[in-house]
């Protein structure tokens, strides 16, 4: 008669385990929406591209550089990104998901007056 030790109990386990792999397999897995980068400019005069286009629920990053002379601030208040204020030169890079549809302010304002220098908008959309 063989006796079973604590040395043969975790093979078994192992193949029963490979076994309920079979029997039920894992759950399917939702596609996460590609991310995408779009890159902003600040001039002394605007944003370039002066509209960004994006997704609703699906990741978005900006790449922000501050190419003018000035100090600026890139901000869409709507969804509460704001980044320092940038010095020429300076680059911020910015990643979220917007969660909602519709047509949202860019804005620079870096003496934090609620006067912005300039605009741009910043769209979300439903629509693929």
């Amino acid at each position: 008669m063989k006796r079973w030790t604590i040395r043969t109990l975790p093979a078994a386990l192992t193949v029963g385990a490979a076994f309920a792999g079979v029997l039920w397999p894992a759950a399917p897995t939702q596609a996460q929406p590609q991310s995408r980068t779009v890159n902003v400019t600040i001039t002394d005069s605007g944003f370039i591209p002066n509209q960004v286009l994006a997704l609703v629920n699906a990741p978005i990053t900006l790449n922000i550089t501050n190419q003018g002379h000035q100090v600026h601030e890139f901000a869409i208040p709507y969804y509460r990104i704001y980044t320092a204020d940038l010095q020429p030169g300076q680059k911020s890079t910015v990643s979220f998901s917007p969660w909602t549809a519709g047509q949202f302010d860019m804005i620079s304002d870096p003496s934090g007056t609620n006067q912005p220098e300039f605009t741009g908008k910043f769209i979300v959309t439903d629509q693929k």
